[in-house]
């Protein structure tokens, strides 16, 4: 009996001792006790109310990550403000490969943003919009001009499609910030594109305003300088190797008369206002006899110096011009910079640079 009561105490004491070990070498090794954490809320998700181009009032998510734009002005815009710091993470855009020099970071992106081809200036690829459901849709003035076989629609057409487009993505807004292709306002519009852009992404806000003011400023003085003259402009555009289009006041190069300055022809601007000019013959030009001719050769988009500057220059009509006969036509403008990236910052600069031309020359 007493063997067996020696036993269990020997037996109760290895047992007490072995927890006793563990214990101590547990307080050595565990963790520090956890506690319970509240999960951190997500940021919260800012709304503002944004009055677009067309007069619309449309609630936009601020900072948006995936974003479609149409308008290469607005690329622009966002690009010289370094495009990185909006935020967006997916980008849809027209025709990336196609895209002009002056936005050639659009074309691939980098490891930060992911660029998708989005259809055209005037096709917007439902397909595309399917896959990647953006938050945000910026549209621009040719934007459902065309359907995906790329041929015009009517006007009845493309309100239809751009409402069909509407309804069909309820959970995106869409909006358009653009430049007036009828009867310019050049430097209006970039105010309140940039102004809609700052509500999207602060970020950026203060930068694209300091960009504005510079190119606004810049501007006036070169307006300054040509009403100080009596010379008489037009803006010529090259269609064809051998036919051109002629604009005025009231239309869309109408800023080269309000935002430059420069003095239009003495004429009925109604009659001959349009988003294209009106075609005109060499001897129209001979007949009004401008002091100062802006030739922009459409056939040329790259450097604006192909066989139809060439032809026009060689017109002996054109010859006897006073803007010829004193060395002020001014050609090699290019395409994108003064017709499809127009109220941008880096193309509104161009066009500063390239009327300074004729303004280095009068000083």
């Amino acid at each position: 009996m007493k063997k067996i009561f020696i036993t269990f105490a020997l037996i109760f004491a290895t047992f007490t001792f072995a927890a006793c070990g563990v214990a101590e070498m547990g307080a050595a090794v565990q963790p520090p006790v956890q506690t319970a954490t509240e999960t951190p809320d997500p940021p919260a998700v800012t709304y503002v109310t944004i009055t677009d181009f067309d007069g619309n009032i449309v609630t936009v998510r601020q900072n948006p990550t995936t974003v479609a734009i149409y308008d290469q002005g607005i690329l622009d815009m966002l690009y010289a403000v370094g495009f990185e710091r909006t935020g967006i993470e997916r980008l849809i855009i027209p025709n990336p490969t196609g895209m002009p020099d002056v936005l050639g970071w659009f074309r691939y992106g980098n490891e930060n943003v992911q660029v998708v081809n989005g259809g055209t200036l005037f096709y917007v690829n439902w397909d595309v919009l399917d896959l990647m459901e953006p938050e945000l849709v910026i549209l621009g003035a040719r934007s459902f001009g065309m359907n995906a076989a790329e041929e015009r629609l009517p006007a009845d057409e493309v309100e239809r499609f751009r409402a069909d487009t509407e309804e069909r993505y309820a959970n995106t807004s869409f909006i358009r910030l653009t430049i007036n292709a009828t009867q310019s306002d050049l430097l209006n519009n970039m105010r309140d594109n940039a102004y809609a852009l700052a509500q999207i992404f602060p970020a950026i806000g203060y930068d694209l305003f300091v960009h504005i003011y510079e190119i606004e400023a810049e501007m006036a003085a070169i307006a300054a300088f040509n009403q100080s003259t009596d010379l008489t402009t037009v803006f010529v555009m090259m269609t064809t190797p051998t036919s051109f289009s002629v604009f005025l006041e009231g239309s869309r190069k109408g800023f080269m008369f309000y935002e430059f300055g420069f003095n239009s022809l003495e004429m009925d601007l109604v009659a001959w206002s349009d988003q294209h000019g009106f075609d005109a013959q060499s001897e129209f030009l001979l007949e009004q006899n401008p002091d100062v001719i802006f030739l922009l050769d459409r056939t040329e988009p790259l450097t604006g110096l192909g066989a139809a500057t060439e032809n026009f220059l060689n017109d002996p009509i054109i010859q006897q011009t006073n803007a010829y006969i004193n060395g002020h036509i001014y050609s090699g403008l290019p395409m994108a910079e003064w017709y499809t990236v127009v109220g941008g910052i880096a193309s509104s600069r161009r066009m500063i640079e390239d009327v300074n031309r004729f303004v280095d020359a009068h000083r």
